[in-house]
């Protein structure tokens, strides 16, 4: 108990010094880096607690694999190659089952043009928190040494950041359903409904029938998708949930549900364990900013 006190002491305390860095009375005012948006301090409801967040910078969308090759590359420049192999994405996770062909994807997700603005996935925890550093070193030789730190979002800043001002709502859009009027998808997730379920009375239990894999492809992807595809929320973040489930700071969940997640688990609060690279993983950085 004492632990998790000091937790949230260190955790409030750092986003205290984050809101004092755009308090009135700055010269200089602080501008979002480029790909991000600024989401402000607050305080909201999660998991039955009342949780106050503070001030921070967050990126629009997942990272991408150019992004990353960018940072791979840097990476073999500098002749790390140490770093480079522990960060190099894991290509061979995409064949997820005995059954599926995904050697294409295996051969081309990461490396390909045309899968230049796809979220990356498949990479590892420590690859994640290597590329938040690359980006820390990178703005401050573009600006100058700054008091910043770019990093995995906790949990708490996550939600709070996915429901983009609005209070209590399961997806970023705020409403209770997966589609628009139209009747268009909202997210990129695995559709399902009574045509995929079927009752086995010999089990006593509901299953899944063996076309549902066809479900994938109803939202207008199979897998992942380009990022920014579906609109963003309020704020200006796109795909918080839904597309690639995403890294946070507590190291043994994702949130916000994948490509591969039926509709209830791509809601703003859904958590899934994390054991490693996956094709339905990604990351999305936050910056603090202290000052210069």
């Amino acid at each position: 108990m004492k632990t998790n006190k000091v937790k949230w002491v260190v955790f409030l305390l750092t986003g205290f010094m984050v809101f004092s860095s755009f308090a009135p009375g700055k010269k200089k005012p602080v501008k979002a880096p480029e790909g991000y948006v600024f989401v402000p301090m607050g305080s909201c409801q999660i998991d039955s607690n009342n949780v106050s967040i503070q001030a921070f910078f967050m990126s629009k969308t997942e990272v991408t694999n150019k992004q990353y090759r960018n940072f791979l590359a840097y990476l073999k420049a500098k002749g790390d190659m140490e770093a480079y192999k522990k960060a190099l994405p894991d290509t061979a996770k995409w064949q997820m089952d005995a059954n599926s062909y995904n050697q294409p994807m295996v051969e081309n997700y990461f490396s390909h043009p045309a899968y230049d603005n796809y979220p990356v996935v498949n990479v590892s925890r420590e690859g994640a928190e290597m590329y938040c550093q690359w980006l820390t070193i990178r703005y401050e030789a573009e600006n100058g040494p700054q008091k910043c730190a770019f990093r995995l979002p906790q949990r708490e800043e996550w939600i709070w950041a996915a429901r983009g001002g609005l209070k209590m709502v399961s997806y970023p859009w705020g409403g209770p359903y997966l589609r628009n009027s139209k009747g268009c998808y909202l997210c990129n997730f695995r559709p399902l409904d009574e045509r995929h379920i079927t009752y086995n009375y010999e089990k006593q239990q509901y299953e899944l029938i063996p076309q549902a894999a066809d479900s994938y492809a109803e939202d207008g992807a199979f897998q992942t998708i380009i990022t920014g595809h579906y609109a963003p929320n309020d704020w200006g973040l796109y795909d918080m949930t839904g597309n690639a489930a995403e890294m946070v700071s507590q190291s043994d969940i994702v949130v916000g549900g994948s490509w591969m997640s039926p509709g209830a688990d791509v809601r703003i609060e859904s958590v899934a364990p994390y054991s490693g690279p996956a094709p339905t993983v990604g990351f999305r950085p936050v910056m603090t900013y202290l000052g210069e």
